[in-house]
């Protein structure tokens, strides 16, 4: 009876530390993210869909692999990986393969990978880690913002100048949702707010690329660009418009299936999905993601340390401004911007960050049960 009593025990003990609603939540998000791109492919399972499958597979391993050891284990590699992540990146320069005018990939076998992608994750770690090394109660003051600013500037910088302005500006809000919640005063924020507003005008009349301010100029007039750079966001804003309430159904969206809408795959998936399932369906996954987002913001409140708990902030900001800002493009309340919606946009590097970041999470909440 002892023989048999021990592995249920054990399982019962791992079926307990298991977060059943991030996985459920996830789960669900994923089977409806490969439906959608399954419409906005080829509707038979082939081709790109069985790429990404084949990316999140290998992410819900790494994700499993990560949820299984205890995160302070981040904690003690959390530098190491970052430098590692800044090799990559500074690799993409010398021997990045070059796609759509843009080099930002890594050639592994028959696989690309995108360093950009990963580095979110690390420059989360790392300033998760210098943050919480440092006294809560230590006095905020500007100097002491020097070393994180730089430690997600560098990576900046180098992802930009791929370019990748997309990326750079999701690394940049994440860090900046860290460091609010942990050095920023009231003062401080607002002050980096004029700061930001001078160097986007800076920016705009001196470094922007000429595709890069033509966005801002199709987002406020598309209309005006119908035939060529509008043209792709007129279409998406039909796209929703033509779900209705409940959607045509699936492989049913006449943008999609006629081929009215391009990049449904990458930049694009949330409008295939609004025309197919509806204002119903639009909203279900949306409120999927924001409990997503809401959990990992719990869990933070319940983190055995503050390394845990910013770890949780940092991947919680991820999953929210990517899903609002891929959605807000679609339904033209911000500018085009390549920013990818998590599993609904095709992208193997992305879903294994992904991936990783729900790893972690599920690590943080383990050790909740824990003691020690």
């Amino acid at each position: 009876m002892t023989s048999i009593g021990r592995p249920r025990s054990l399982l019962r003990r791992i079926v307990q530390n298991i977060d059943w609603v991030i996985v459920t939540l996830v789960a669900g998000i994923i089977a409806l993210a490969l439906i959608n791109l399954n419409s906005a492919g080829t509707g038979d399972w082939s081709g790109k869909i069985q790429v990404q499958m084949r990316w999140l597979g290998l992410g819900t391993i790494a994700a499993v692999i990560v949820a299984s050891l205890d995160y302070r284990v981040l904690h003690r590699m959390a530098y190491a990986a970052y430098l590692g992540g800044l090799g990559l990146l500074g690799l993409v320069p010398l021997i990045g393969v070059m796609r759509n005018d843009a080099r930002r990939w890594l050639e592994l076998g028959d696989y690309q990978f995108q360093p950009s992608e990963l580095m979110k994750i690390l420059l989360i770690a790392a300033l998760a880690r210098y943050l919480s090394d440092r006294p809560s109660k230590a006095p905020r003051k500007v100097r002491h913002l020097i070393v994180p600013f730089i430690m997600f500037l560098v990576p900046v910088a180098l992802i930009v100048n791929q370019p990748d302005l997309s990326t750079g500006i999701i690394c940049s809000l994440v860090a900046l949702t860290i460091l609010a919640l942990t050095e920023l005063s009231l003062k401080s924020i607002l002050a980096l707010m004029t700061t930001g507003v001078t160097l986007f005008m800076l920016g705009w009349a001196f470094f922007m690329h000429k595709y890069q301010r033509s966005r801002i100029d199709v987002w406020l007039n598309p209309e005006a660009y119908a035939d060529n750079e509008g043209y792709q966001t007129i279409q998406a804003m039909i796209g929703v418009g033509n779900g209705g309430f409940f959607g045509r159904g699936v492989r049913q969206g006449t943008q999609n299936t006629l081929d009215f809408l391009p990049y449904g795959d990458t930049d694009f998936p949330f409008a295939v999905y609004a025309e197919e399932w509806g204002f119903l369906g639009a909203a279900m996954v949306l409120i999927m993601f924001a409990a997503l987002v809401l959990w990992g913001l719990g869990l933070a409140s319940q983190a055995r340390d503050r390394f845990g708990a910013l770890l949780c902030v940092g991947v919680s900001s991820l999953f929210f401004f990517h899903v609002c800002i891929n959605v807000g493009m679609v339904l033209q309340l911000l500018p085009v911007t390549g920013i990818t919606i998590p599993f609904f946009s095709v992208g193997g590097s992305n879903a294994l960050a992904m991936m990783l970041g729900i790893g972690i999470l599920l690590s943080v909440s383990r050790s909740r049960h824990q003691r020690g």
